[in-house]
């Protein structure tokens, strides 16, 4: 077991990195694809809502755009989401744990494929950890949360090689989506969609074997990848600009709404399958001092909790 106290905010969704993929549905009406992949925009992923699941009721907030996207890239990533792994042969010998430790799975390689410049995906040098234990400060820390290919959001397994832990399903969900021409789309994820809403539901508390594997500190950022065609996109979200209060091993976790929309960067190709990631993370006692934009949200946050309390 990791004896390492760097934990984690599985709970804080949303560095998040999550990764969507799209593909071309020509027998779709108005879904068949119209340009290759562009430049993707911060704005194309957004935050709407956040909830603590204390009892407490959603509340809108000032429309939260990504912090970083990656992409579009040309190609198939097929095996992103494999811990451990950057080619089929490597997947019977090393299946990888799924800790964010230095080159297990593509997100934790360094400027792969020239997709980012970097020790990781979204990460500098200053951002490296030593979440292994071998006294190498060199671990981006990505973990490999799930992934929805059409059929809902299966969560993907961690494992130090005594402790494991199963991430929930259903995790991330898709709703409200529409196709090309703007109409009810087939299905958010494998139909016809390009554009809609998404949520992020946690379970109130985080698992005592999902604290016990990764610590009691927080996730600090998530990632979703998109894929389109036969191009992908990534968007991150960092946990400290949404100015929130750290999620510690017992505290209970937030939900998040949101939208998505990959009609520009993708071409108008339709989502064919989505990966999640969560970076496991920085010690609580280094959270950088929040925005001014963070702390206005989290003031608003919290005046709302407040009159609710007197009502």
């Amino acid at each position: 077991m990791k004896t390492s106290s760097k934990g984690l905010l599985f709970t804080l969704l949303v560095s998040t990195s999550l990764t969507t993929y799209a593909y071309q549905n020509s027998g779709n009406s108005g879904n068949s694809g119209n340009s290759t992949p562009v430049a993707c925009d911060v704005i194309d992923v957004k935050i709407t809502t956040i909830q603590l699941l204390d009892g407490s009721d959603p509340i809108t907030v000032p429309a939260t755009n990504a912090s970083d996207c990656l992409g579009a890239f040309d190609g198939n990533n097929s095996l992103f989401t494999n811990p451990g792994t950057s080619t089929p042969a490597e997947l019977g010998n090393n299946p990888g744990t799924n800790l964010g430790y230095d080159e297990d799975g593509w997100m934790n390689k360094e400027d792969y494929q020239g997709w980012w410049d970097g020790p990781g995906a979204f990460i500098d040098e200053a951002d490296l950890l030593d979440l292994d234990g071998d006294g190498a400060v060199d671990d981006p820390g990505w973990v490999y949360v799930g992934k929805d290919e059409g059929n809902g959001f299966f969560g993907e397994s961690s494992s130090d090689g005594s402790t494991s832990y199963d991430f929930i399903n259903d995790l991330i969900t898709f709703n409200n989506c529409k196709d090309a021409g703007g109409n009810a789309a087939t299905s958010c994820v494998g139909g016809n969609a390009v554009s809609g809403n998404w949520a992020y539901n946690p379970p109130a508390t985080n698992p005592e074997e999902l604290t016990n594997l990764l610590g009691g500190d927080f996730f600090d950022q998530v990632a979703i990848v998109f894929k389109a065609g036969n191009a992908f996109a990534m968007y991150n979200f960092n946990i400290f600009e949404l100015g929130l209060p750290p999620v510690l091993a017992g505290d209970f976790n937030y939900a998040f709404t949101g939208t998505w929309d990959i009609s520009q960067v993708l071409g108008n190709h339709a989502l064919s399958n989505i990966s999640f990631f969560a970076r496991d993370p920085i010690d609580a006692t280094s959270v950088p001092e929040p925005s001014s934009w963070a702390l206005m949200l989290l003031a608003s946050f919290f005046l709302y909790r407040r009159r609710k309390t007197k009502v």
